[in-house]
């Protein structure tokens, strides 16, 4: 004997984070005699939901293949969410605020040079053939939901079934697809090539039981690394093309080769690479009835070739991307940005009306620096006309610019279930270490005023004066590199209770409380513990320079309800309001470690006569460094209020049904 049944009421399902209870069904049951296996099949509604409070935005894989992308990443499918801005930022909020996470496990840019990974070398971390559904959660006032202050948005990965699937594909775009005109003007985009080509595969490893799903890319660009030209003399510097001649840049390159044996490269006609892979394997396991494992190992590895900084903090600055100057490739730098994931999920039923879900996993980032051109040389800017006319050197801020972190994450929720009410309490764990070396002016750097300057310091025909000099040391004795290390534990507890009032009224209330801790890895510097600064309100005010942020609680109460005005989910009611905690930028803290005048001294000369050029960066660094303050630093401190960011958001919306098969929402 089995049952037929019918559903007469519609039935929501969406693949997410968080685990929600079908409560909204309502079935018709008979007892019928069959000899088939009956499937029961049912519609899902990203709008029409009793668990739906606040903004939320599902995109399928329907929506996805409809949806035109250049880049083949994430922004370009959750723009469809109304309270996106642009570039990644939802609700008003710098896109590092967001909390990215795949399959409900965290995967973030977390020392925060980046809104998301891959933004670093602009390369997909994450095949879109790899996804099934992205969510973006705004204001969800689900408890569960924590660490943002922008969105939540949460991509769900594909997985194996009983059936065998698979799909390759090959895609390229070049020069003949980019624009050549700009109103008037003849653009020279150079020559411009892009391919990306991969699969994925899908099925049984043994049906109904153990599952695969294996997705991998490979993607190359290859475009002008800058499409700005050099002057043949006598030509109007318009479009493309530079005050900055020619002949001056192939006498100063051939010149750089013949007295120290170093390779310029280039200045223009030249190209910028970014070569890219990425993998992403799933394996799914019922194990039996009541458990069910997944695990899931995705990595990235990719590096771009990027311009040199156009900041002023060292050398001059606006030395690029303007028809004043020009500079030489090997003065450009390379980035890398190479991920790994290993994350393993538990679902388990417990009893008949318990369930629990437990996340943990690793995950490892390497964002360093280096070259693909060029050695180690000082870095300078030649003027002209006060403006800068050409650079050549070792890129500013890359010795030595290296950027490791790893991350151990355990998250678990366990569910009670009620006739009317739904109980969750749970907690998420994070341990976070980074290495983080920044350098910038280890190589040293020199501002010449115009380029004949330069070229009589060289040949010492007269005393020159300097615009700028500066070079950046180690202040350590037998210390290699300035490492700043950076240890967060970031713990997070929270309770909630959904509760069914009526059939028709549905309410979510609870709290979350979060508590980050940073390990006393700071560089107390004594001279500048006992400075005095005014605060903003001018009252005097002293820090500790070695300390870093206190563990303090943050605490995020929310309140949610659902309405179904019309009884038949034609018409629905819903809203909340409830407080939403960040993490900051772990950056800004690491600047701390690394600017307090113990792991490093700067010094910088205006005017300088005495300070002539010197192929050899370590020429002007003092030779009798102690480990005792430096004589002249940069200093970053954390005041003592400083608290993690935090917003209060509060949300109402109303959806109609609406003819023709259309959902109008005023939110």
């Amino acid at each position: 004997t089995r049952f037929n049944v019918f559903l007469r009421d519609r039935f929501t399902c969406q693949y997410c984070s968080e685990r929600y209870v079908a409560n909204d069904l309502t079935f018709a049951v008979k007892e019928i005699a069959v000899t088939e296996t009956v499937t029961v099949t049912a519609q899902s509604d990203a709008v029409f939901a009793s668990n739906r409070t606040g903004a939320a935005t599902a995109v399928t894989r329907q929506d996805m293949a409809l949806l035109p992308t250049i880049s083949n990443r994430m922004e370009s499918f959750v723009r469809l969410t109304p309270a996106m801005g642009g570039n990644m930022s939802f609700a008003g909020q710098d896109n590092r605020m967001n909390n990215i996470t795949v399959d409900g496990s965290y995967f973030n840019n977390s020392f925060g040079l980046g809104g998301q990974p891959g933004d670093r070398t602009n390369v997909a971390p994450i095949s879109m053939d790899a996804i099934e559904q992205i969510q973006v959660n705004v204001a969800p006032f689900d408890v569960r939901s924590g660490n943002f202050v922008g969105a939540g948005v949460n991509s769900v990965t594909r997985s194996g079934t009983n059936n065998f699937r698979g799909s390759g594909f090959y895609q390229f775009r070049d020069q003949g697809l980019v624009g050549k005109e700009a109103k008037s003007l003849t653009v020279n985009p150079g020559t411009f090539d892009f391919t990306n080509y991969g699969g994925w595969g899908a099925g049984p490893i043994v049906k109904n039981r153990l599952f695969f799903f294996v997705n991998a890319e490979k993607e190359k660009t290859e475009q002008p690394g800058t499409t700005w030209r050099a002057n043949s003399g006598g030509e109007a510097v318009a479009g493309s093309t530079t005050r900055v001649l020619s002949s001056d840049l192939d006498q100063l390159s051939a010149f750089l080769q013949s007295r120290f044996n170093y390779e310029t490269g280039p200045y223009q006609d030249y190209s910028h690479l970014t070569p890219g892979r990425r993998v992403l394997a799933k394996v799914d396991m019922n194990i039996n009835n009541r458990n069910k494992l997944s695990f899931r190992y995705n990595q990235l590895d990719s590096d771009t070739d990027v311009l040199l900084s156009n900041s002023s903090s060292l050398g001059f600055g606006n030395r690029r991307t303007l028809s004043t100057g020009l500079n030489y490739q090997a003065s450009n730098y390379q980035i890398l940005e190479n991920r790994k994931s290993a994350i393993a999920e538990l679902n388990t039923v417990i009893g008949n009306t318990m369930s629990n879900s437990l996340i943990f996993g690793y995950n490892n980032s390497d964002e360093s620096r280096s070259t693909r051109l060029g050695s180690f040389f000082p870095f300078v800017d030649i003027l002209n006309a006060s403006t800068v006319y050409t650079s050549f050197g070792y890129e500013p801020f890359t010795p030595n610019n290296e950027l490791r972190y790893n991350e151990f994450q355990l998250q678990n929720n366990f569910n009670k279930f009620a006739e009317r009410h739904s109980m969750t309490a749970g907690f998420s764990f994070e341990r976070y270490n980074s290495e983080n070396v920044f350098f910038p002016g280890a190589q040293s750097a020199y501002v010449y005023n115009s380029l004949q300057d330069f070229y009589d310091d060289v040949n010492r025909v007269r005393p020159v004066t300097l615009n700028r000099f500066q070079v950046r040391y180690n202040n350590i004795p037998g210390q290699e590199k300035p490492l700043q290390p950076l240890q967060v534990t970031y713990m997070g507890a929270y309770a909630q209770d959904e509760w069914t009032v009526t059939d028709k009224f549905k309410v979510i209330a609870g709290v979350r409380m979060d508590v980050p801790i940073f390990g006393e890895t700071g560089y107390r510097n004594a001279n500048a513990d006992a400075l005095t600064f005014r605060d903003e309100a001018g009252a005097p005010v002293q820090y500790d320079s070695a300390k870093l942020p206190d563990a303090k609680i943050l605490w995020s109460p929310r309140v949610g309800f659902n309405v179904d005005v019309s009884e038949n989910r034609t018409t629905q009611l819903r809203g909340g309001t409830g407080i939403f905690t960040g993490k900051p930028l772990f950056v800004w803290i690491s600047n701390q470690i690394g600017n307090t005048g113990v792991l490093t001294g700067f010094s910088e000369i205006t005017g300088a006569t005495d300070r002539p050029f010197n192929p050899n960066p370590d020429a002007y660094k003092p030779t009798n460094v102690t480990g005792a303050p430096a004589a002249n630093y940069e200093l970053a401190l954390t005041d003592e209020s400083f608290k993690f960011p935090q917003v209060w958001r509060s949300n109402v919306a109303v959806d109609q049904r609406l003819p023709w098969n259309i959902t109008g929402t005023a939110e």
